[in-house]
């Protein structure tokens, strides 16, 4: 394994970010009534294995890698009467047997809420991710064949305020900013998205909820250059000069509305269903200009594309308790962007099963299958279908010690791609839980 250098765990502006997390955190406090504020704190550390067959899921040339994780998550809380303040902090370093694979991810994150009256609720909410393309696409699945760092932050500004004893109107708000920082051979775009939403939830009775939700959204991703140098086949003669490939602003804005419900049909088995339409419209260009030894333009080349569509969205799901399983199944129809700033139209199935066998061991299968059409600047459709199966064993001998055993199968279908890649990896995990404080 590498030699690890503990400041890179955290990076170099790290301590003075924790630090003024910290300074905010303590100050909050202290402005408070101490004999009013209830304080929770828990924390866990995890260190692990890995075995994978294809890390990336790439098609092309790949070796099996073994890795090892160490981990640590903190949670926190405080709490009074009109106010909460909610706090996690999670480090996940990845080593790995390969070069320019090792990955030190770090998430911060604080929820502050407060409730103005019995029926007004606002709340803040801050996440700072600096983790790798790779771990986002463990979590979005998105297409990603390669490694690059990526920094992200979010503030999330809500309101919930009841109607009625029985009705709610919620009101939400997001700005994100995500950057990479690209090697020589990616080109992982910078993008921010600004959305928003108003939603209803009524209680129409015990067992049955209606709910309603308008949302828009707004991608978008600033345009980049770069300069190759080359040589202009003019008829007889060949020019020397370069040339400049310039991708223009990316912009995707859509709109959705849905309406549905949730229906208990009894205490063990519960169903839900929305259903809506959704507006998207796409703005994109590319231009290349070759540029002779003194900077004249000779050839311009430009492209522009611009669509709009509308699509239906669907978000499904059925939930069963038996007396040692608690299965669920979900469908949901989505369009949205990916990675790459392209939109995806994609079908999700999920489907889970949590077995216990005894008070201290239990058993987990998860299904994950999504079919994916993407239509990129070009308007050139690209289908993908994705599917991982996962199964976990986990073992809590004592209250605080747990061991997880876990296997996952995953494949893709490309249909530019004529090999199918495939994947199997193997995690053995150990994790240990502090007691949770509370006074």
């Amino acid at each position: 394994m590498p030699d690890v250098n503990l400041s890179d765990a955290i990076g170099t502006s790290g301590p003075r970010r924790l630090r003024g997390y910290g300074t905010w955190i303590v100050g909050w406090l202290l402005a408070a009534d101490v004999v009013a504020v209830e304080y929770t704190f828990q924390a866990d550390a995890n260190v692990g294995q890995e075995y994978n067959t294809n890390l990336f899921l790439t098609p092309g040339p790949h070796t099996d890698v073994w890795g090892a994780k160490l981990g640590l998550n903190t949670q926190f809380s405080a709490a009074e009467e009109i106010w909460k303040l909610n706090g996690s902090v999670r480090l996940d370093n990845y080593f790995y047997d390969q070069k320019g694979l090792d990955t030190l991810n770090q998430l911060v994150s604080l929820t502050g809420s407060y409730f103005a009256t019995e029926r007004s609720q606002f709340a803040l909410r801050g996440d700072y991710i600096r983790d790798s393309t790779r771990t986002s696409l463990t979590e979005a699945n998105d297409l990603v064949f390669d490694q690059v760092r990526r920094t992200s932050q979010a503030l999330n500004p809500s309101w919930i305020y009841d109607l009625s004893e029985n009705t709610s109107l919620n009101v939400s708000y997001e700005y994100r900013n995500n950057e990479y920082k690209n090697k020589e051979n990616t080109f992982f775009p910078h993008y921010q998205t600004h959305s928003g939403s108003i939603g209803l939830i009524h209680d129409y009775s015990e067992r049955l909820q209606l709910n309603g939700l308008f949302s828009y959204a707004s991608y978008m991703s600033p345009g980049s250059a770069t300069a190759v140098p080359g040589i202009l086949d003019f008829f007889i003669f060949d020019i020397p000069g370069t040339y400049e490939n310039r991708s223009e602003d990316i912009k995707i804005e859509y709109a959705s509305a849905m309406a549905g419900f949730s229906y208990a049909v009894d205490e063990t088995l519960k169903i839900r269903l929305a259903g809506g339409g959704q507006y998207n419209m796409t703005q994109s260009g590319a231009r290349t200009v070759f540029r002779d030894i003194g900077g004249n333009p000779l050839i311009v080349n430009a492209q522009s594309f611009s669509s709009d569509s509308l699509t239906y969205v669907i978000n499904a799901g059925i939930a069963k308790q038996f007396e040692l399983d608690d299965l669920s199944l979900n469908y949901a129809h989505t369009a949205s962007p990916d990675i790459y700033g392209n939109l995806i139209e994609a079908d999700t199935v999920t489907f889970s099963d949590k077995h216990r066998f005894t008070p201290k061991l239990s058993g987990l299968i998860h299904v994950y299958y999504a079919d994916r059409t993407t239509v990129d600047q070009f308007n050139t459709p690209l289908n993908r279908q994705y599917l991982r199966l996962q199964s976990d064993l986990v073992w809590t001998w004592t209250e605080n010690w747990s061991l997880t055993a876990s296997y996952q199968y995953s494949r893709q279908e490309i249909d530019v791609i004529s090999n199918i890649p495939e994947s199997h990896a193997a995690y053995l995990t150990i994790r240990y839980q502090w007691d949770k404080l509370q006074y």
